[in-house]
């Protein structure tokens, strides 16, 4: 009896130890739902999206840097790739890169003589919008987890008209009207299309403003190109509270956004979540977006929200703010 007690007990205590063991796993085992995103942070530095040439013109080349930043512990799974295409589509530039330990990788290019380059005809420049798109893949199976992309407007220096013909302010008011929007701390205060001038205003990288020169609801190329040449920015402008109201415990911008982008000939960038551009709020939450100047007709704009610490592939994650709509013409 002695003998089929102490097995009964044995045969228990290991049950137990069984049970205690799935539990502990349980207990140790973050849900999906909560796994960390492998990437941090991404960006281009400087943050200029208009460069025209001149060939006479001098110290005018200036390096920028695209990058992504992943979890350490993702730097052996992962690798960053870089891409250039000219305004045609056609492909200029493909290449793949590991992390370092840091979790950091980089494409280091230098604008404008970039673009004369590459470009097919040296008699006859690609001007226009180039794309860089720049993503973290997985290595064995090449499958992109994050994708950032930048449209570049190229421009001839030597054809840069004067001043007086870009459009002054209040020239035809804002034809956006703001609707009332506010998620948790962050409230719309103001949104348009139009040429802008982006200025620092503090010692924050964040600490900038928007200064408006024109915003109405229909601009020609010729104006866009124009204002691009003079060094200033065509595009869409979001504004909110400023940056320093809504910081997270790490001092960085608690709130990104994106938007979707709807061309006239149907086409739509950003309604996958996956590859929505995220962009900081930036003080006072304005930031720039270039459109494909090729394509003319009726655009329609949709702003979306979204906290940082969020997943940004999950749609879940974005709170639509709205939008509105404006024309290209030739």
């Amino acid at each position: 009896m002695k003998g089929e007690f102490s097995n009964m007990n044995v045969e228990i205590l290991k049950k137990t130890l069984i049970l205690l063991s799935f539990f502990f796993c349980l207990l140790i085992t973050p849900p999906p739902s909560f796994a960390q995103s492998v990437v941090i942070d991404a960006g281009m530095s400087p943050n200029q999206t208009a460069w025209s040439f001149d060939r006479d013109a001098r110290d005018a080349n200036k390096e920028v840097t695209f990058w992504f930043r992943v979890q350490k512990e993702s730097i052996y799974k992962y690798n960053f790739r870089a891409q250039v295409f000219r305004p045609d589509g056609s492909e200029v530039w493909n290449t793949s890169y590991g992390f370092n330990v840091e979790g950091y990788a980089d494409q280091k290019l230098t604008f404008p003589v970039f673009f004369y380059d590459r470009s097919p005809n040296k008699l006859a420049l690609s001007f226009g919008m180039w794309k860089v798109r720049t993503a973290v893949y997985e290595k064995e199976s090449k499958r992109e987890v994050s994708v950032k992309e930048y449209s570049i407007a190229f421009s001839d220096g030597k054809k840069q008209t004067p001043a007086a013909e870009v459009s002054l302010p209040g020239k035809s008011g804002n034809p956006f009207p703001v609707p009332s929007f506010q998620y948790k701390q962050w409230r719309l205060k103001n949104w348009g299309l139009g040429i802008y001038d982006e200025v620092s205003v503090g010692p924050n990288t964040y600490d900038r403003e928007i200064r408006s020169i024109d915003v109405r609801d229909t601009f020609s190329v010729k104006e866009a190109l124009n204002a691009w040449g003079k060094g200033h920015k065509f595009g869409a402008m979001l504004e909110g509270p400023p940056v320093n109201t809504y910081f997270n415990t790490n001092q960085l911008p608690q709130y990104v956004f994106g938007y979707i982008l709807k061309h006239p000939d149907g086409d739509n960038n950003g309604l996958n979540p996956r590859y929505r551009t995220s962009s900081y709020c930036n003080n006072p939450g304005a930031v720039l977006f270039s459109f494909d100047i090729r394509k003319l007709g009726r655009y329609r704009i949709e702003f979306l929200l979204r906290e940082r610490d969020k997943p940004d592939w999950e749609e879940s994650s974005w709170v639509p703010i709205g939008g509105f709509d404006f024309t290209l013409t030739q």
